[in-house]
C-alpha cells in the first residue's frame, strides 16, 4: 500500500536527517568502497544461511545506493516506479514473507546486499528478525589487528559449530567460549551441542534485548559468555525461562559491563584520606559493628598445602600478618579445595561458616568466585588476579614487575663485579609459569639487566619443558640465575631469588618479593572503615583491580650483603620507579627485532598485554 511506503520514507527522511546532524553518511555502506576489503583478495561460497536482519549493513555495489537511506528505508519519492514496486512487495510480503534468499557478502561479521536489497528494506520495515541469504565471505588480509585476529578465531568456530550467531570482537573470546563447554576451536563439536548452544544464545539475546534493550550483535556475544562463566550451558536445558531471567537480572552489572581491560578502574596507591583511615590507632580509636564475639570473618581458599607451594606459603605469612596486627574484631579461617570438596563447595562452606570477606588466592579459581559474587552479593570476594572486567570481584595484584626491574639491575652488576667484563656474558632465568604475570616480570628483569649491562644476555628455560636447566646453564658458563616466581604447584626449598654460583655453591644475592600482609591489611581495613567502595566503584557499577608496587611497600626486594655503591644504584632506580617512571618506559625492542615502544602514558593494561620478550632474551615461552 502506498501508505506503507510513505511511512517507510518518512523513516528514511529522519535518518538522512539524523545523519546529517551528526556528521556521518545518510546512505548505506558500500562494501566495494572499504579500502580493506580492496586489499582482500580470498573470498568463501558459505552458502545458504538465515541471517540476523540487524546484521545486514549495506550493498556490495554503489549500484542505486542512493534510493536507500543508512537504515534501508526508501528514499525515492512515493509516485516513482521504484516507490511502486516497493509497496507490491511489501504487500506480498506481509501474506506470506520473503520466499526468495537475497544474495550477500559478509565482511568481518557484516553482511552486504547483493541482489535483493529491496527485500531486505521492506523485511526491516516490517520488524523480520532472521531472512534466508546465500553468503558469500570476503576474507580479511591477516594482520596484527585485534579485530582481524578475532574474526580468523571466528572462522575457526564457524568451522567445528556452523554457528555464525555469535559474535566477538576481542582475540580469545572463542577460546574461552569453546573451553566453557568443554571443547575446542580444532575438533567438530557434537551436533546436540551445537543445538544446544544455538537454542540457549538465542533465548539469552530475546531476554537482553527485552529486560535491557541490547541489541548490538558483539555485546550481545559477549554478554553471552559472561553468562555462561557463571551459570553452564546445562542450566539453559534444567531453568525455567523466568528463571534465566532472574539470573540474567542478578548477573546484570557484568553483563552490562564493557567487558575489556580499558574499563578496569585500576587503584594504584590509598588517597590521602584512606591512608588516615587504614592506620591502627585510629581504626580502634572509633566504634565498629565488629566485636570479640562478632567479628568481621575473612575466609582465604587455598587449593594445595602451605608447605607444598612458594606461592601459598607467601599468602599464608600474609594472613597470619593480620592476625598479629589486628584486635580480636577480626577472625581469619583457611579453607583447602580438595578432591572431595571441589572450589565452589568450598566457597560455599566458607560462606556457611560466616565469612563477610573470602579471598582467593589462586586465579584459577576465578570463575568460582565470580559466580560465587553474583549469586551471593552481600559478601566481598577478593581474588589475587588482575586485568579480571566483573564489578562483582575486587581484583589485587602486586606490580612486582618494579621489584624485578630492581633485581635485574643488581644481577647485571653482580656478575661484572664477580665475574668481570667477559664475553658471551649471560644470566639464567627460570620461568616456573608463562602467564601474562610471570612474562611481565621476566622482561622487567630483562629490562634492568640491560640498564646495567647491555651487552649481557637472559638464557631462558621454563621449569616444565627444560628439565635439565642447570646443566644447560652450566655448558653455557652461565654462575648467576633468578630463580624468583613464586610457583603454585611447587616449592623444593630454595627460597625465591637471584643465586651466584661461587665454590661450587649457590649463594643468595636477593630477591623481588610479595609484602601480601601490608596488602591483606589495607583490604581488611577498607571494610572495616566501610571504605570498600573506594571511588565510588560499587555505586558506578565497573571492574576494580588493586595494583600495588613499590610505592606502598606491597613488593620490595631484599638482599642481605650489598656494596655502597651498588646500593646507592638501586636507591636511585627505585626512587625513579616511585615517582613515576614505569621500567617499561622508552625504547623497547622485542628479541625478534620488533619496535614495541609504548606510544604515549603507560597503562596498566598496556602492561598486562605484553605477549613478547625483551631483545636480550634467548629462548622463547
Amino acid at each position: 500500500m502506498k501508505s506503507d511506503y510513505k511511512a517507510a520514507k518518512k523513516k528514511a527522511d529522519k535518518e538522512v536527517r539524523d545523519a546529517v546532524r551528526e556528521g556521518r553518511s545518510p546512505y548505506l555502506p558500500v562494501l566495494d568502497a572499504i579500502e580493506e576489503v580492496k586489499h582482500a583478495t580470498a573470498t568463501r561460497s558459505i552458502g545458504l544461511l538465515d541471517l540476523p536482519v540487524n546484521r545486514i549493513k549495506g550493498n556490495k555495489e554503489m549500484g542505486r545506493n542512493s534510493a536507500f537511506a543508512a537504515n534501508f528505508m526508501p528514499l525515492l519519492e512515493d509516485n516513482t516506479e521504484f516507490a511502486r514496486k516497493w509497496s507490491d512487495l511489501y504487500d506480498s510480503y506481509k501474506q506470506e514473507g520473503i520466499r526468495d534468499a537475497i544474495k550477500v557478502y559478509e565482511y568481518m561479521h557484516q553482511f552486504y546486499v547483493q541482489e535483493g536489497n529491496k527485500r531486505v528494506s521492506v523485511s526491516k520495515f516490517g520488524g523480520t528478525d532472521y531472512m534466508l541469504a546465500d553468503v558469500t565471505r570476503v576474507i580479511p588480509v591477516k594482520t596484527d589487528d585485534p579485530e582481524v585476529i578475532a574474526y580468523y578465531e571466528y572462522m575457526d568456530f564457524y568451522k567445528v559449530t556452523r554457528n555464525h550467531f555469535i559474535v566477538f570482537k576481542e582475540p580469545g573470546e572463542y577460546t574461552k567460549l569453546a573451553e566453557l563447554v568443554g571443547q575446542n576451536l580444532k575438533e567438530v563439536w557434537p551436533e546436540d551441542l551445537c543445538k544446544d548452544l544455538k537454542s540457549a544464545y538465542f533465548r539469552f539475546a530475546k531476554m537482553l534485548q527485552k529486560e535491557f534493550k541490547m541489541e548490538d550483535p558483539y555485546a550481545v556475544g559477549n554478554a553471552f559468555l559472561i553468562y555462561l562463566s557463571i551459570f553452564p550451558l546445562a542450566t539453559f536445558s534444567e531453568d525455567t525461562n523466568e528463571q534465566i531471567l532472574k539470573n540474567v537480572r542478578l548477573a546484570r552489572h557484568e553483563l552490562l559491563t564493557e567487558g575489556s581491560i580499558d574499563s578496569v578502574e585500576f587503584v594504584d596507591q590509598l588517597s590521602e584520606d584512606d591512608q588516615r583511615g587504614s592506620v591502627l590507632a585510629n581504626l580502634f580509636s572509633k566504634p565498629h559493628k565488629y566485636t570479640e564475639t562478632e567479628p568481621l570473618k575473612v575466609g582465604f581458599i587455598y587449593d594445595i598445602g602451605v608447605d607444598d607451594s612458594r606461592w601459598i606459603d607467601s599468602h599464608e605469612a600474609g594472613r597470619l600478618y593480620i592476625d598479629v596486627m589486628t584486635g580480636k574484631n577480626i577472625s581469619t579461617s583457611v579453607y583447602y579445595t580438595g578432591k572431595e570438596d571441589g572450589v565452589a563447595q568450598t566457597i560455599d562452606k566458607c560462606i556457611a561458616d560466616g565469612c563477610e570477606l573470602v579471598f582467593s588466592v589462586c586465579p584459577e579459581h576465578y570463575h568460582d568466585i565470580l559466580t560465587a559474587a553474583v549469586k551471593h552479593p552481600q559478601v566481598k570476594f577478593a581474588s589475587c588476579s588482575a586485568g579480571q572486567t566483573n564489578p562483582s570481584v575486587r581484583c589485587y595484584q602486586g606490580k612486582l614487575y618494579e621489584a624485578s626491574f630492581l633485581i635485574g639491575v643488581l644481577a647485571a652488576q653482580t656478575q661484572l663485579i664477580e665475574y668481570g667484563n667477559s664475553e658471551n656474558r649471560k644470566i639464567g632465568y627460570l620461568l616456573r609459569g608463562t602467564d601474562e604475570i610471570n612474562r611481565i616480570n621476566l622482561n622487567a628483569f630483562a629490562i634492568g639487566v640491560s640498564m646495567a649491562d647491555p651487552g649481557c644476555k637472559i638464557s631462558l628455560k621454563v621449569a616444565d619443558r627444560d628439565e635439565d636447566y642447570r646443566k644447560q646453564w652450566e655448558s653455557e658458563g652461565i654462575k648467576i640465575f633468578s630463580d624468583m616466581e613464586y610457583s603454585p604447584t611447587s616449592n623444593d626449598g630454595l627460597r625465591p631469588g637471584v643465586y651466584k654460583i661461587k665454590d661450587g655453591k649457590e649463594v643468595f644475592v636477593g630477591s623481588s618479593y610479595y609484602n601480601w600482609g601490608k596488602y591483606y591489611l589495607q583490604i581488611v581495613n577498607s571494610v572495616l572503615n566501610d571504605m570498600w567502595n573506594i571511588n565510588e566503584i560499587l555505586d558506578r557499577h565497573v571492574a576494580a583491580n588493586y595494583w600495588f608496587g613499590l610505592a606502598t611497600g606491597v613488593v620490595d626486594i631484599r638482599i642481605p650483603d650489598i656494596n655502597k655503591q651498588t646500593e646507592k644504584m638501586l636507591d636511585f632506580f627505585k626512587d625513579a620507579v616511585i615517582y613515576g617512571t614505569d621500567p617499561f618506559s622508552g625504547e623497547l625492542i622485542d628479541n625478534e627485532g620488533n619496535d614495541k615502544t609504548f606510544k604515549g602514558p603507560i597503562t596498566p593494561g598496556d602492561i598486562l598485554t605484553i605477549d613478547w620478550l625483551f631483545s636480550n632474551i634467548e629462548g622463547v615461552l
